[in-house]
C-alpha cells in the first residue's frame, strides 16, 4: 500500500559542487555550489524549506519568506560564509573529501526530509549532476542554471597504487595509500575497495558512492 503525498513541494536537489577551484566565479570568489530545481508545474514557495550538511542539524540554512521558485527553473545557493557578494548563502561549506546536502521542508510543514545526495571525495571543477527519472546522480561539468551535461569517464581498470607508507613518523604520522589516476579522464571510485588481506577479506574499505579522482590526479587514503 502506497501513500501519495501531493502537497509536498515539487523542488529537488540538481546539482552539487563541492571543490570549486576555479569552475564558478561568483563576483570574484569561488565557493561550492548548490542547486535546486523545481520540476512542477506551478511556483514553489520556498519560505522555510531549509538545507544543511548535517541532519543532525537541519536548521543551518532557512529559506526566507517570499522566497518563490518558478516551474522548470533553478536556483543555485552558495555554500559558505555570507560575504557581502549577491545571493543565498548557507553558511556551511561542503567537504570535497566526502559529504551530504539534505533538503528538508519547513517545520510549520512537518518537517519532512524532502531531497538529499551523499558523494565521496571530489574532483577539482566538475559537478555532481542530477540525471533520469530515477535520479541517479554522476560526475558532470558545471552548468548552473541550464540541463545537466555528463562528464565522460575513464576506466577503473587503469588506476595504480602510486605510493603508501607504512611506519608513518613526522611529519607524516598517519599511514596511508596513494591512488593514481594515468588516464586523462576523470574516473568514479565508489564501490571499489582497498584491503590488505587480498585472500580472506578483499572488500575491509568500500570508497563511498560518488567518489572521484581526476585525470591525471591523485586520491590519498589514511
Amino acid at each position: 500500500t502506497w501513500v501519495v503525498n501531493t502537497s509536498l513541494p515539487t523542488v529537488r536537489l540538481n546539482e552539487v559542487l563541492a571543490r570549486n577551484d576555479t569552475a564558478v566565479n561568483h563576483n570574484g570568489t569561488f565557493p561550492d555550489v548548490v542547486e535546486l530545481y523545481n520540476e512542477g508545474a506551478a511556483p514553489v514557495d520556498l519560505s522555510g524549506l531549509r538545507l544543511t550538511d548535517d541532519p543532525s542539524a537541519p536548521n543551518q540554512f532557512t529559506f526566507p519568506p517570499g522566497t518563490t521558485l518558478n516551474p522548470s527553473n533553478y536556483l543555485a545557493v552558495y555554500a559558505n560564509n555570507n560575504d557581502g557578494t549577491p545571493g543565498f548563502h548557507l553558511g556551511f561549506a561542503l567537504n570535497q573529501e566526502g559529504d551530504g546536502v539534505y533538503l528538508y521542508d519547513s517545520s510549520s510543514s512537518g518537517g519532512a526530509l524532502l531531497d538529499s545526495v551523499q558523494f565521496g571525495l571530489q574532483a577539482p571543477d566538475l559537478s555532481l549532476g542530477r540525471f533520469g527519472n530515477r535520479g541517479d546522480w554522476s560526475l558532470c561539468q558545471p552548468t548552473f542554471g541550464a540541463t545537466n551535461t555528463a562528464q565522460p569517464l575513464g576506466n577503473a581498470t587503469g588506476l595504480r597504487i602510486n605510493e603508501w607508507l607504512a611506519s608513518g613518523t613526522l611529519p607524516f604520522v598517519d599511514d596511508f595509500i596513494e591512488l593514481y589516476n594515468p588516464d586523462a579522464l576523470p574516473i568514479p571510485l565508489g564501490g571499489l575497495y582497498l584491503t590488505d588481506q587480498p585472500i580472506g577479506a578483499p572488500a575491509r574499505h568500500r570508497i563511498a558512492d560518488l567518489s572521484y579522482i581526476a585525470g591525471h590526479g591523485f586520491a590519498g587514503f589514511i
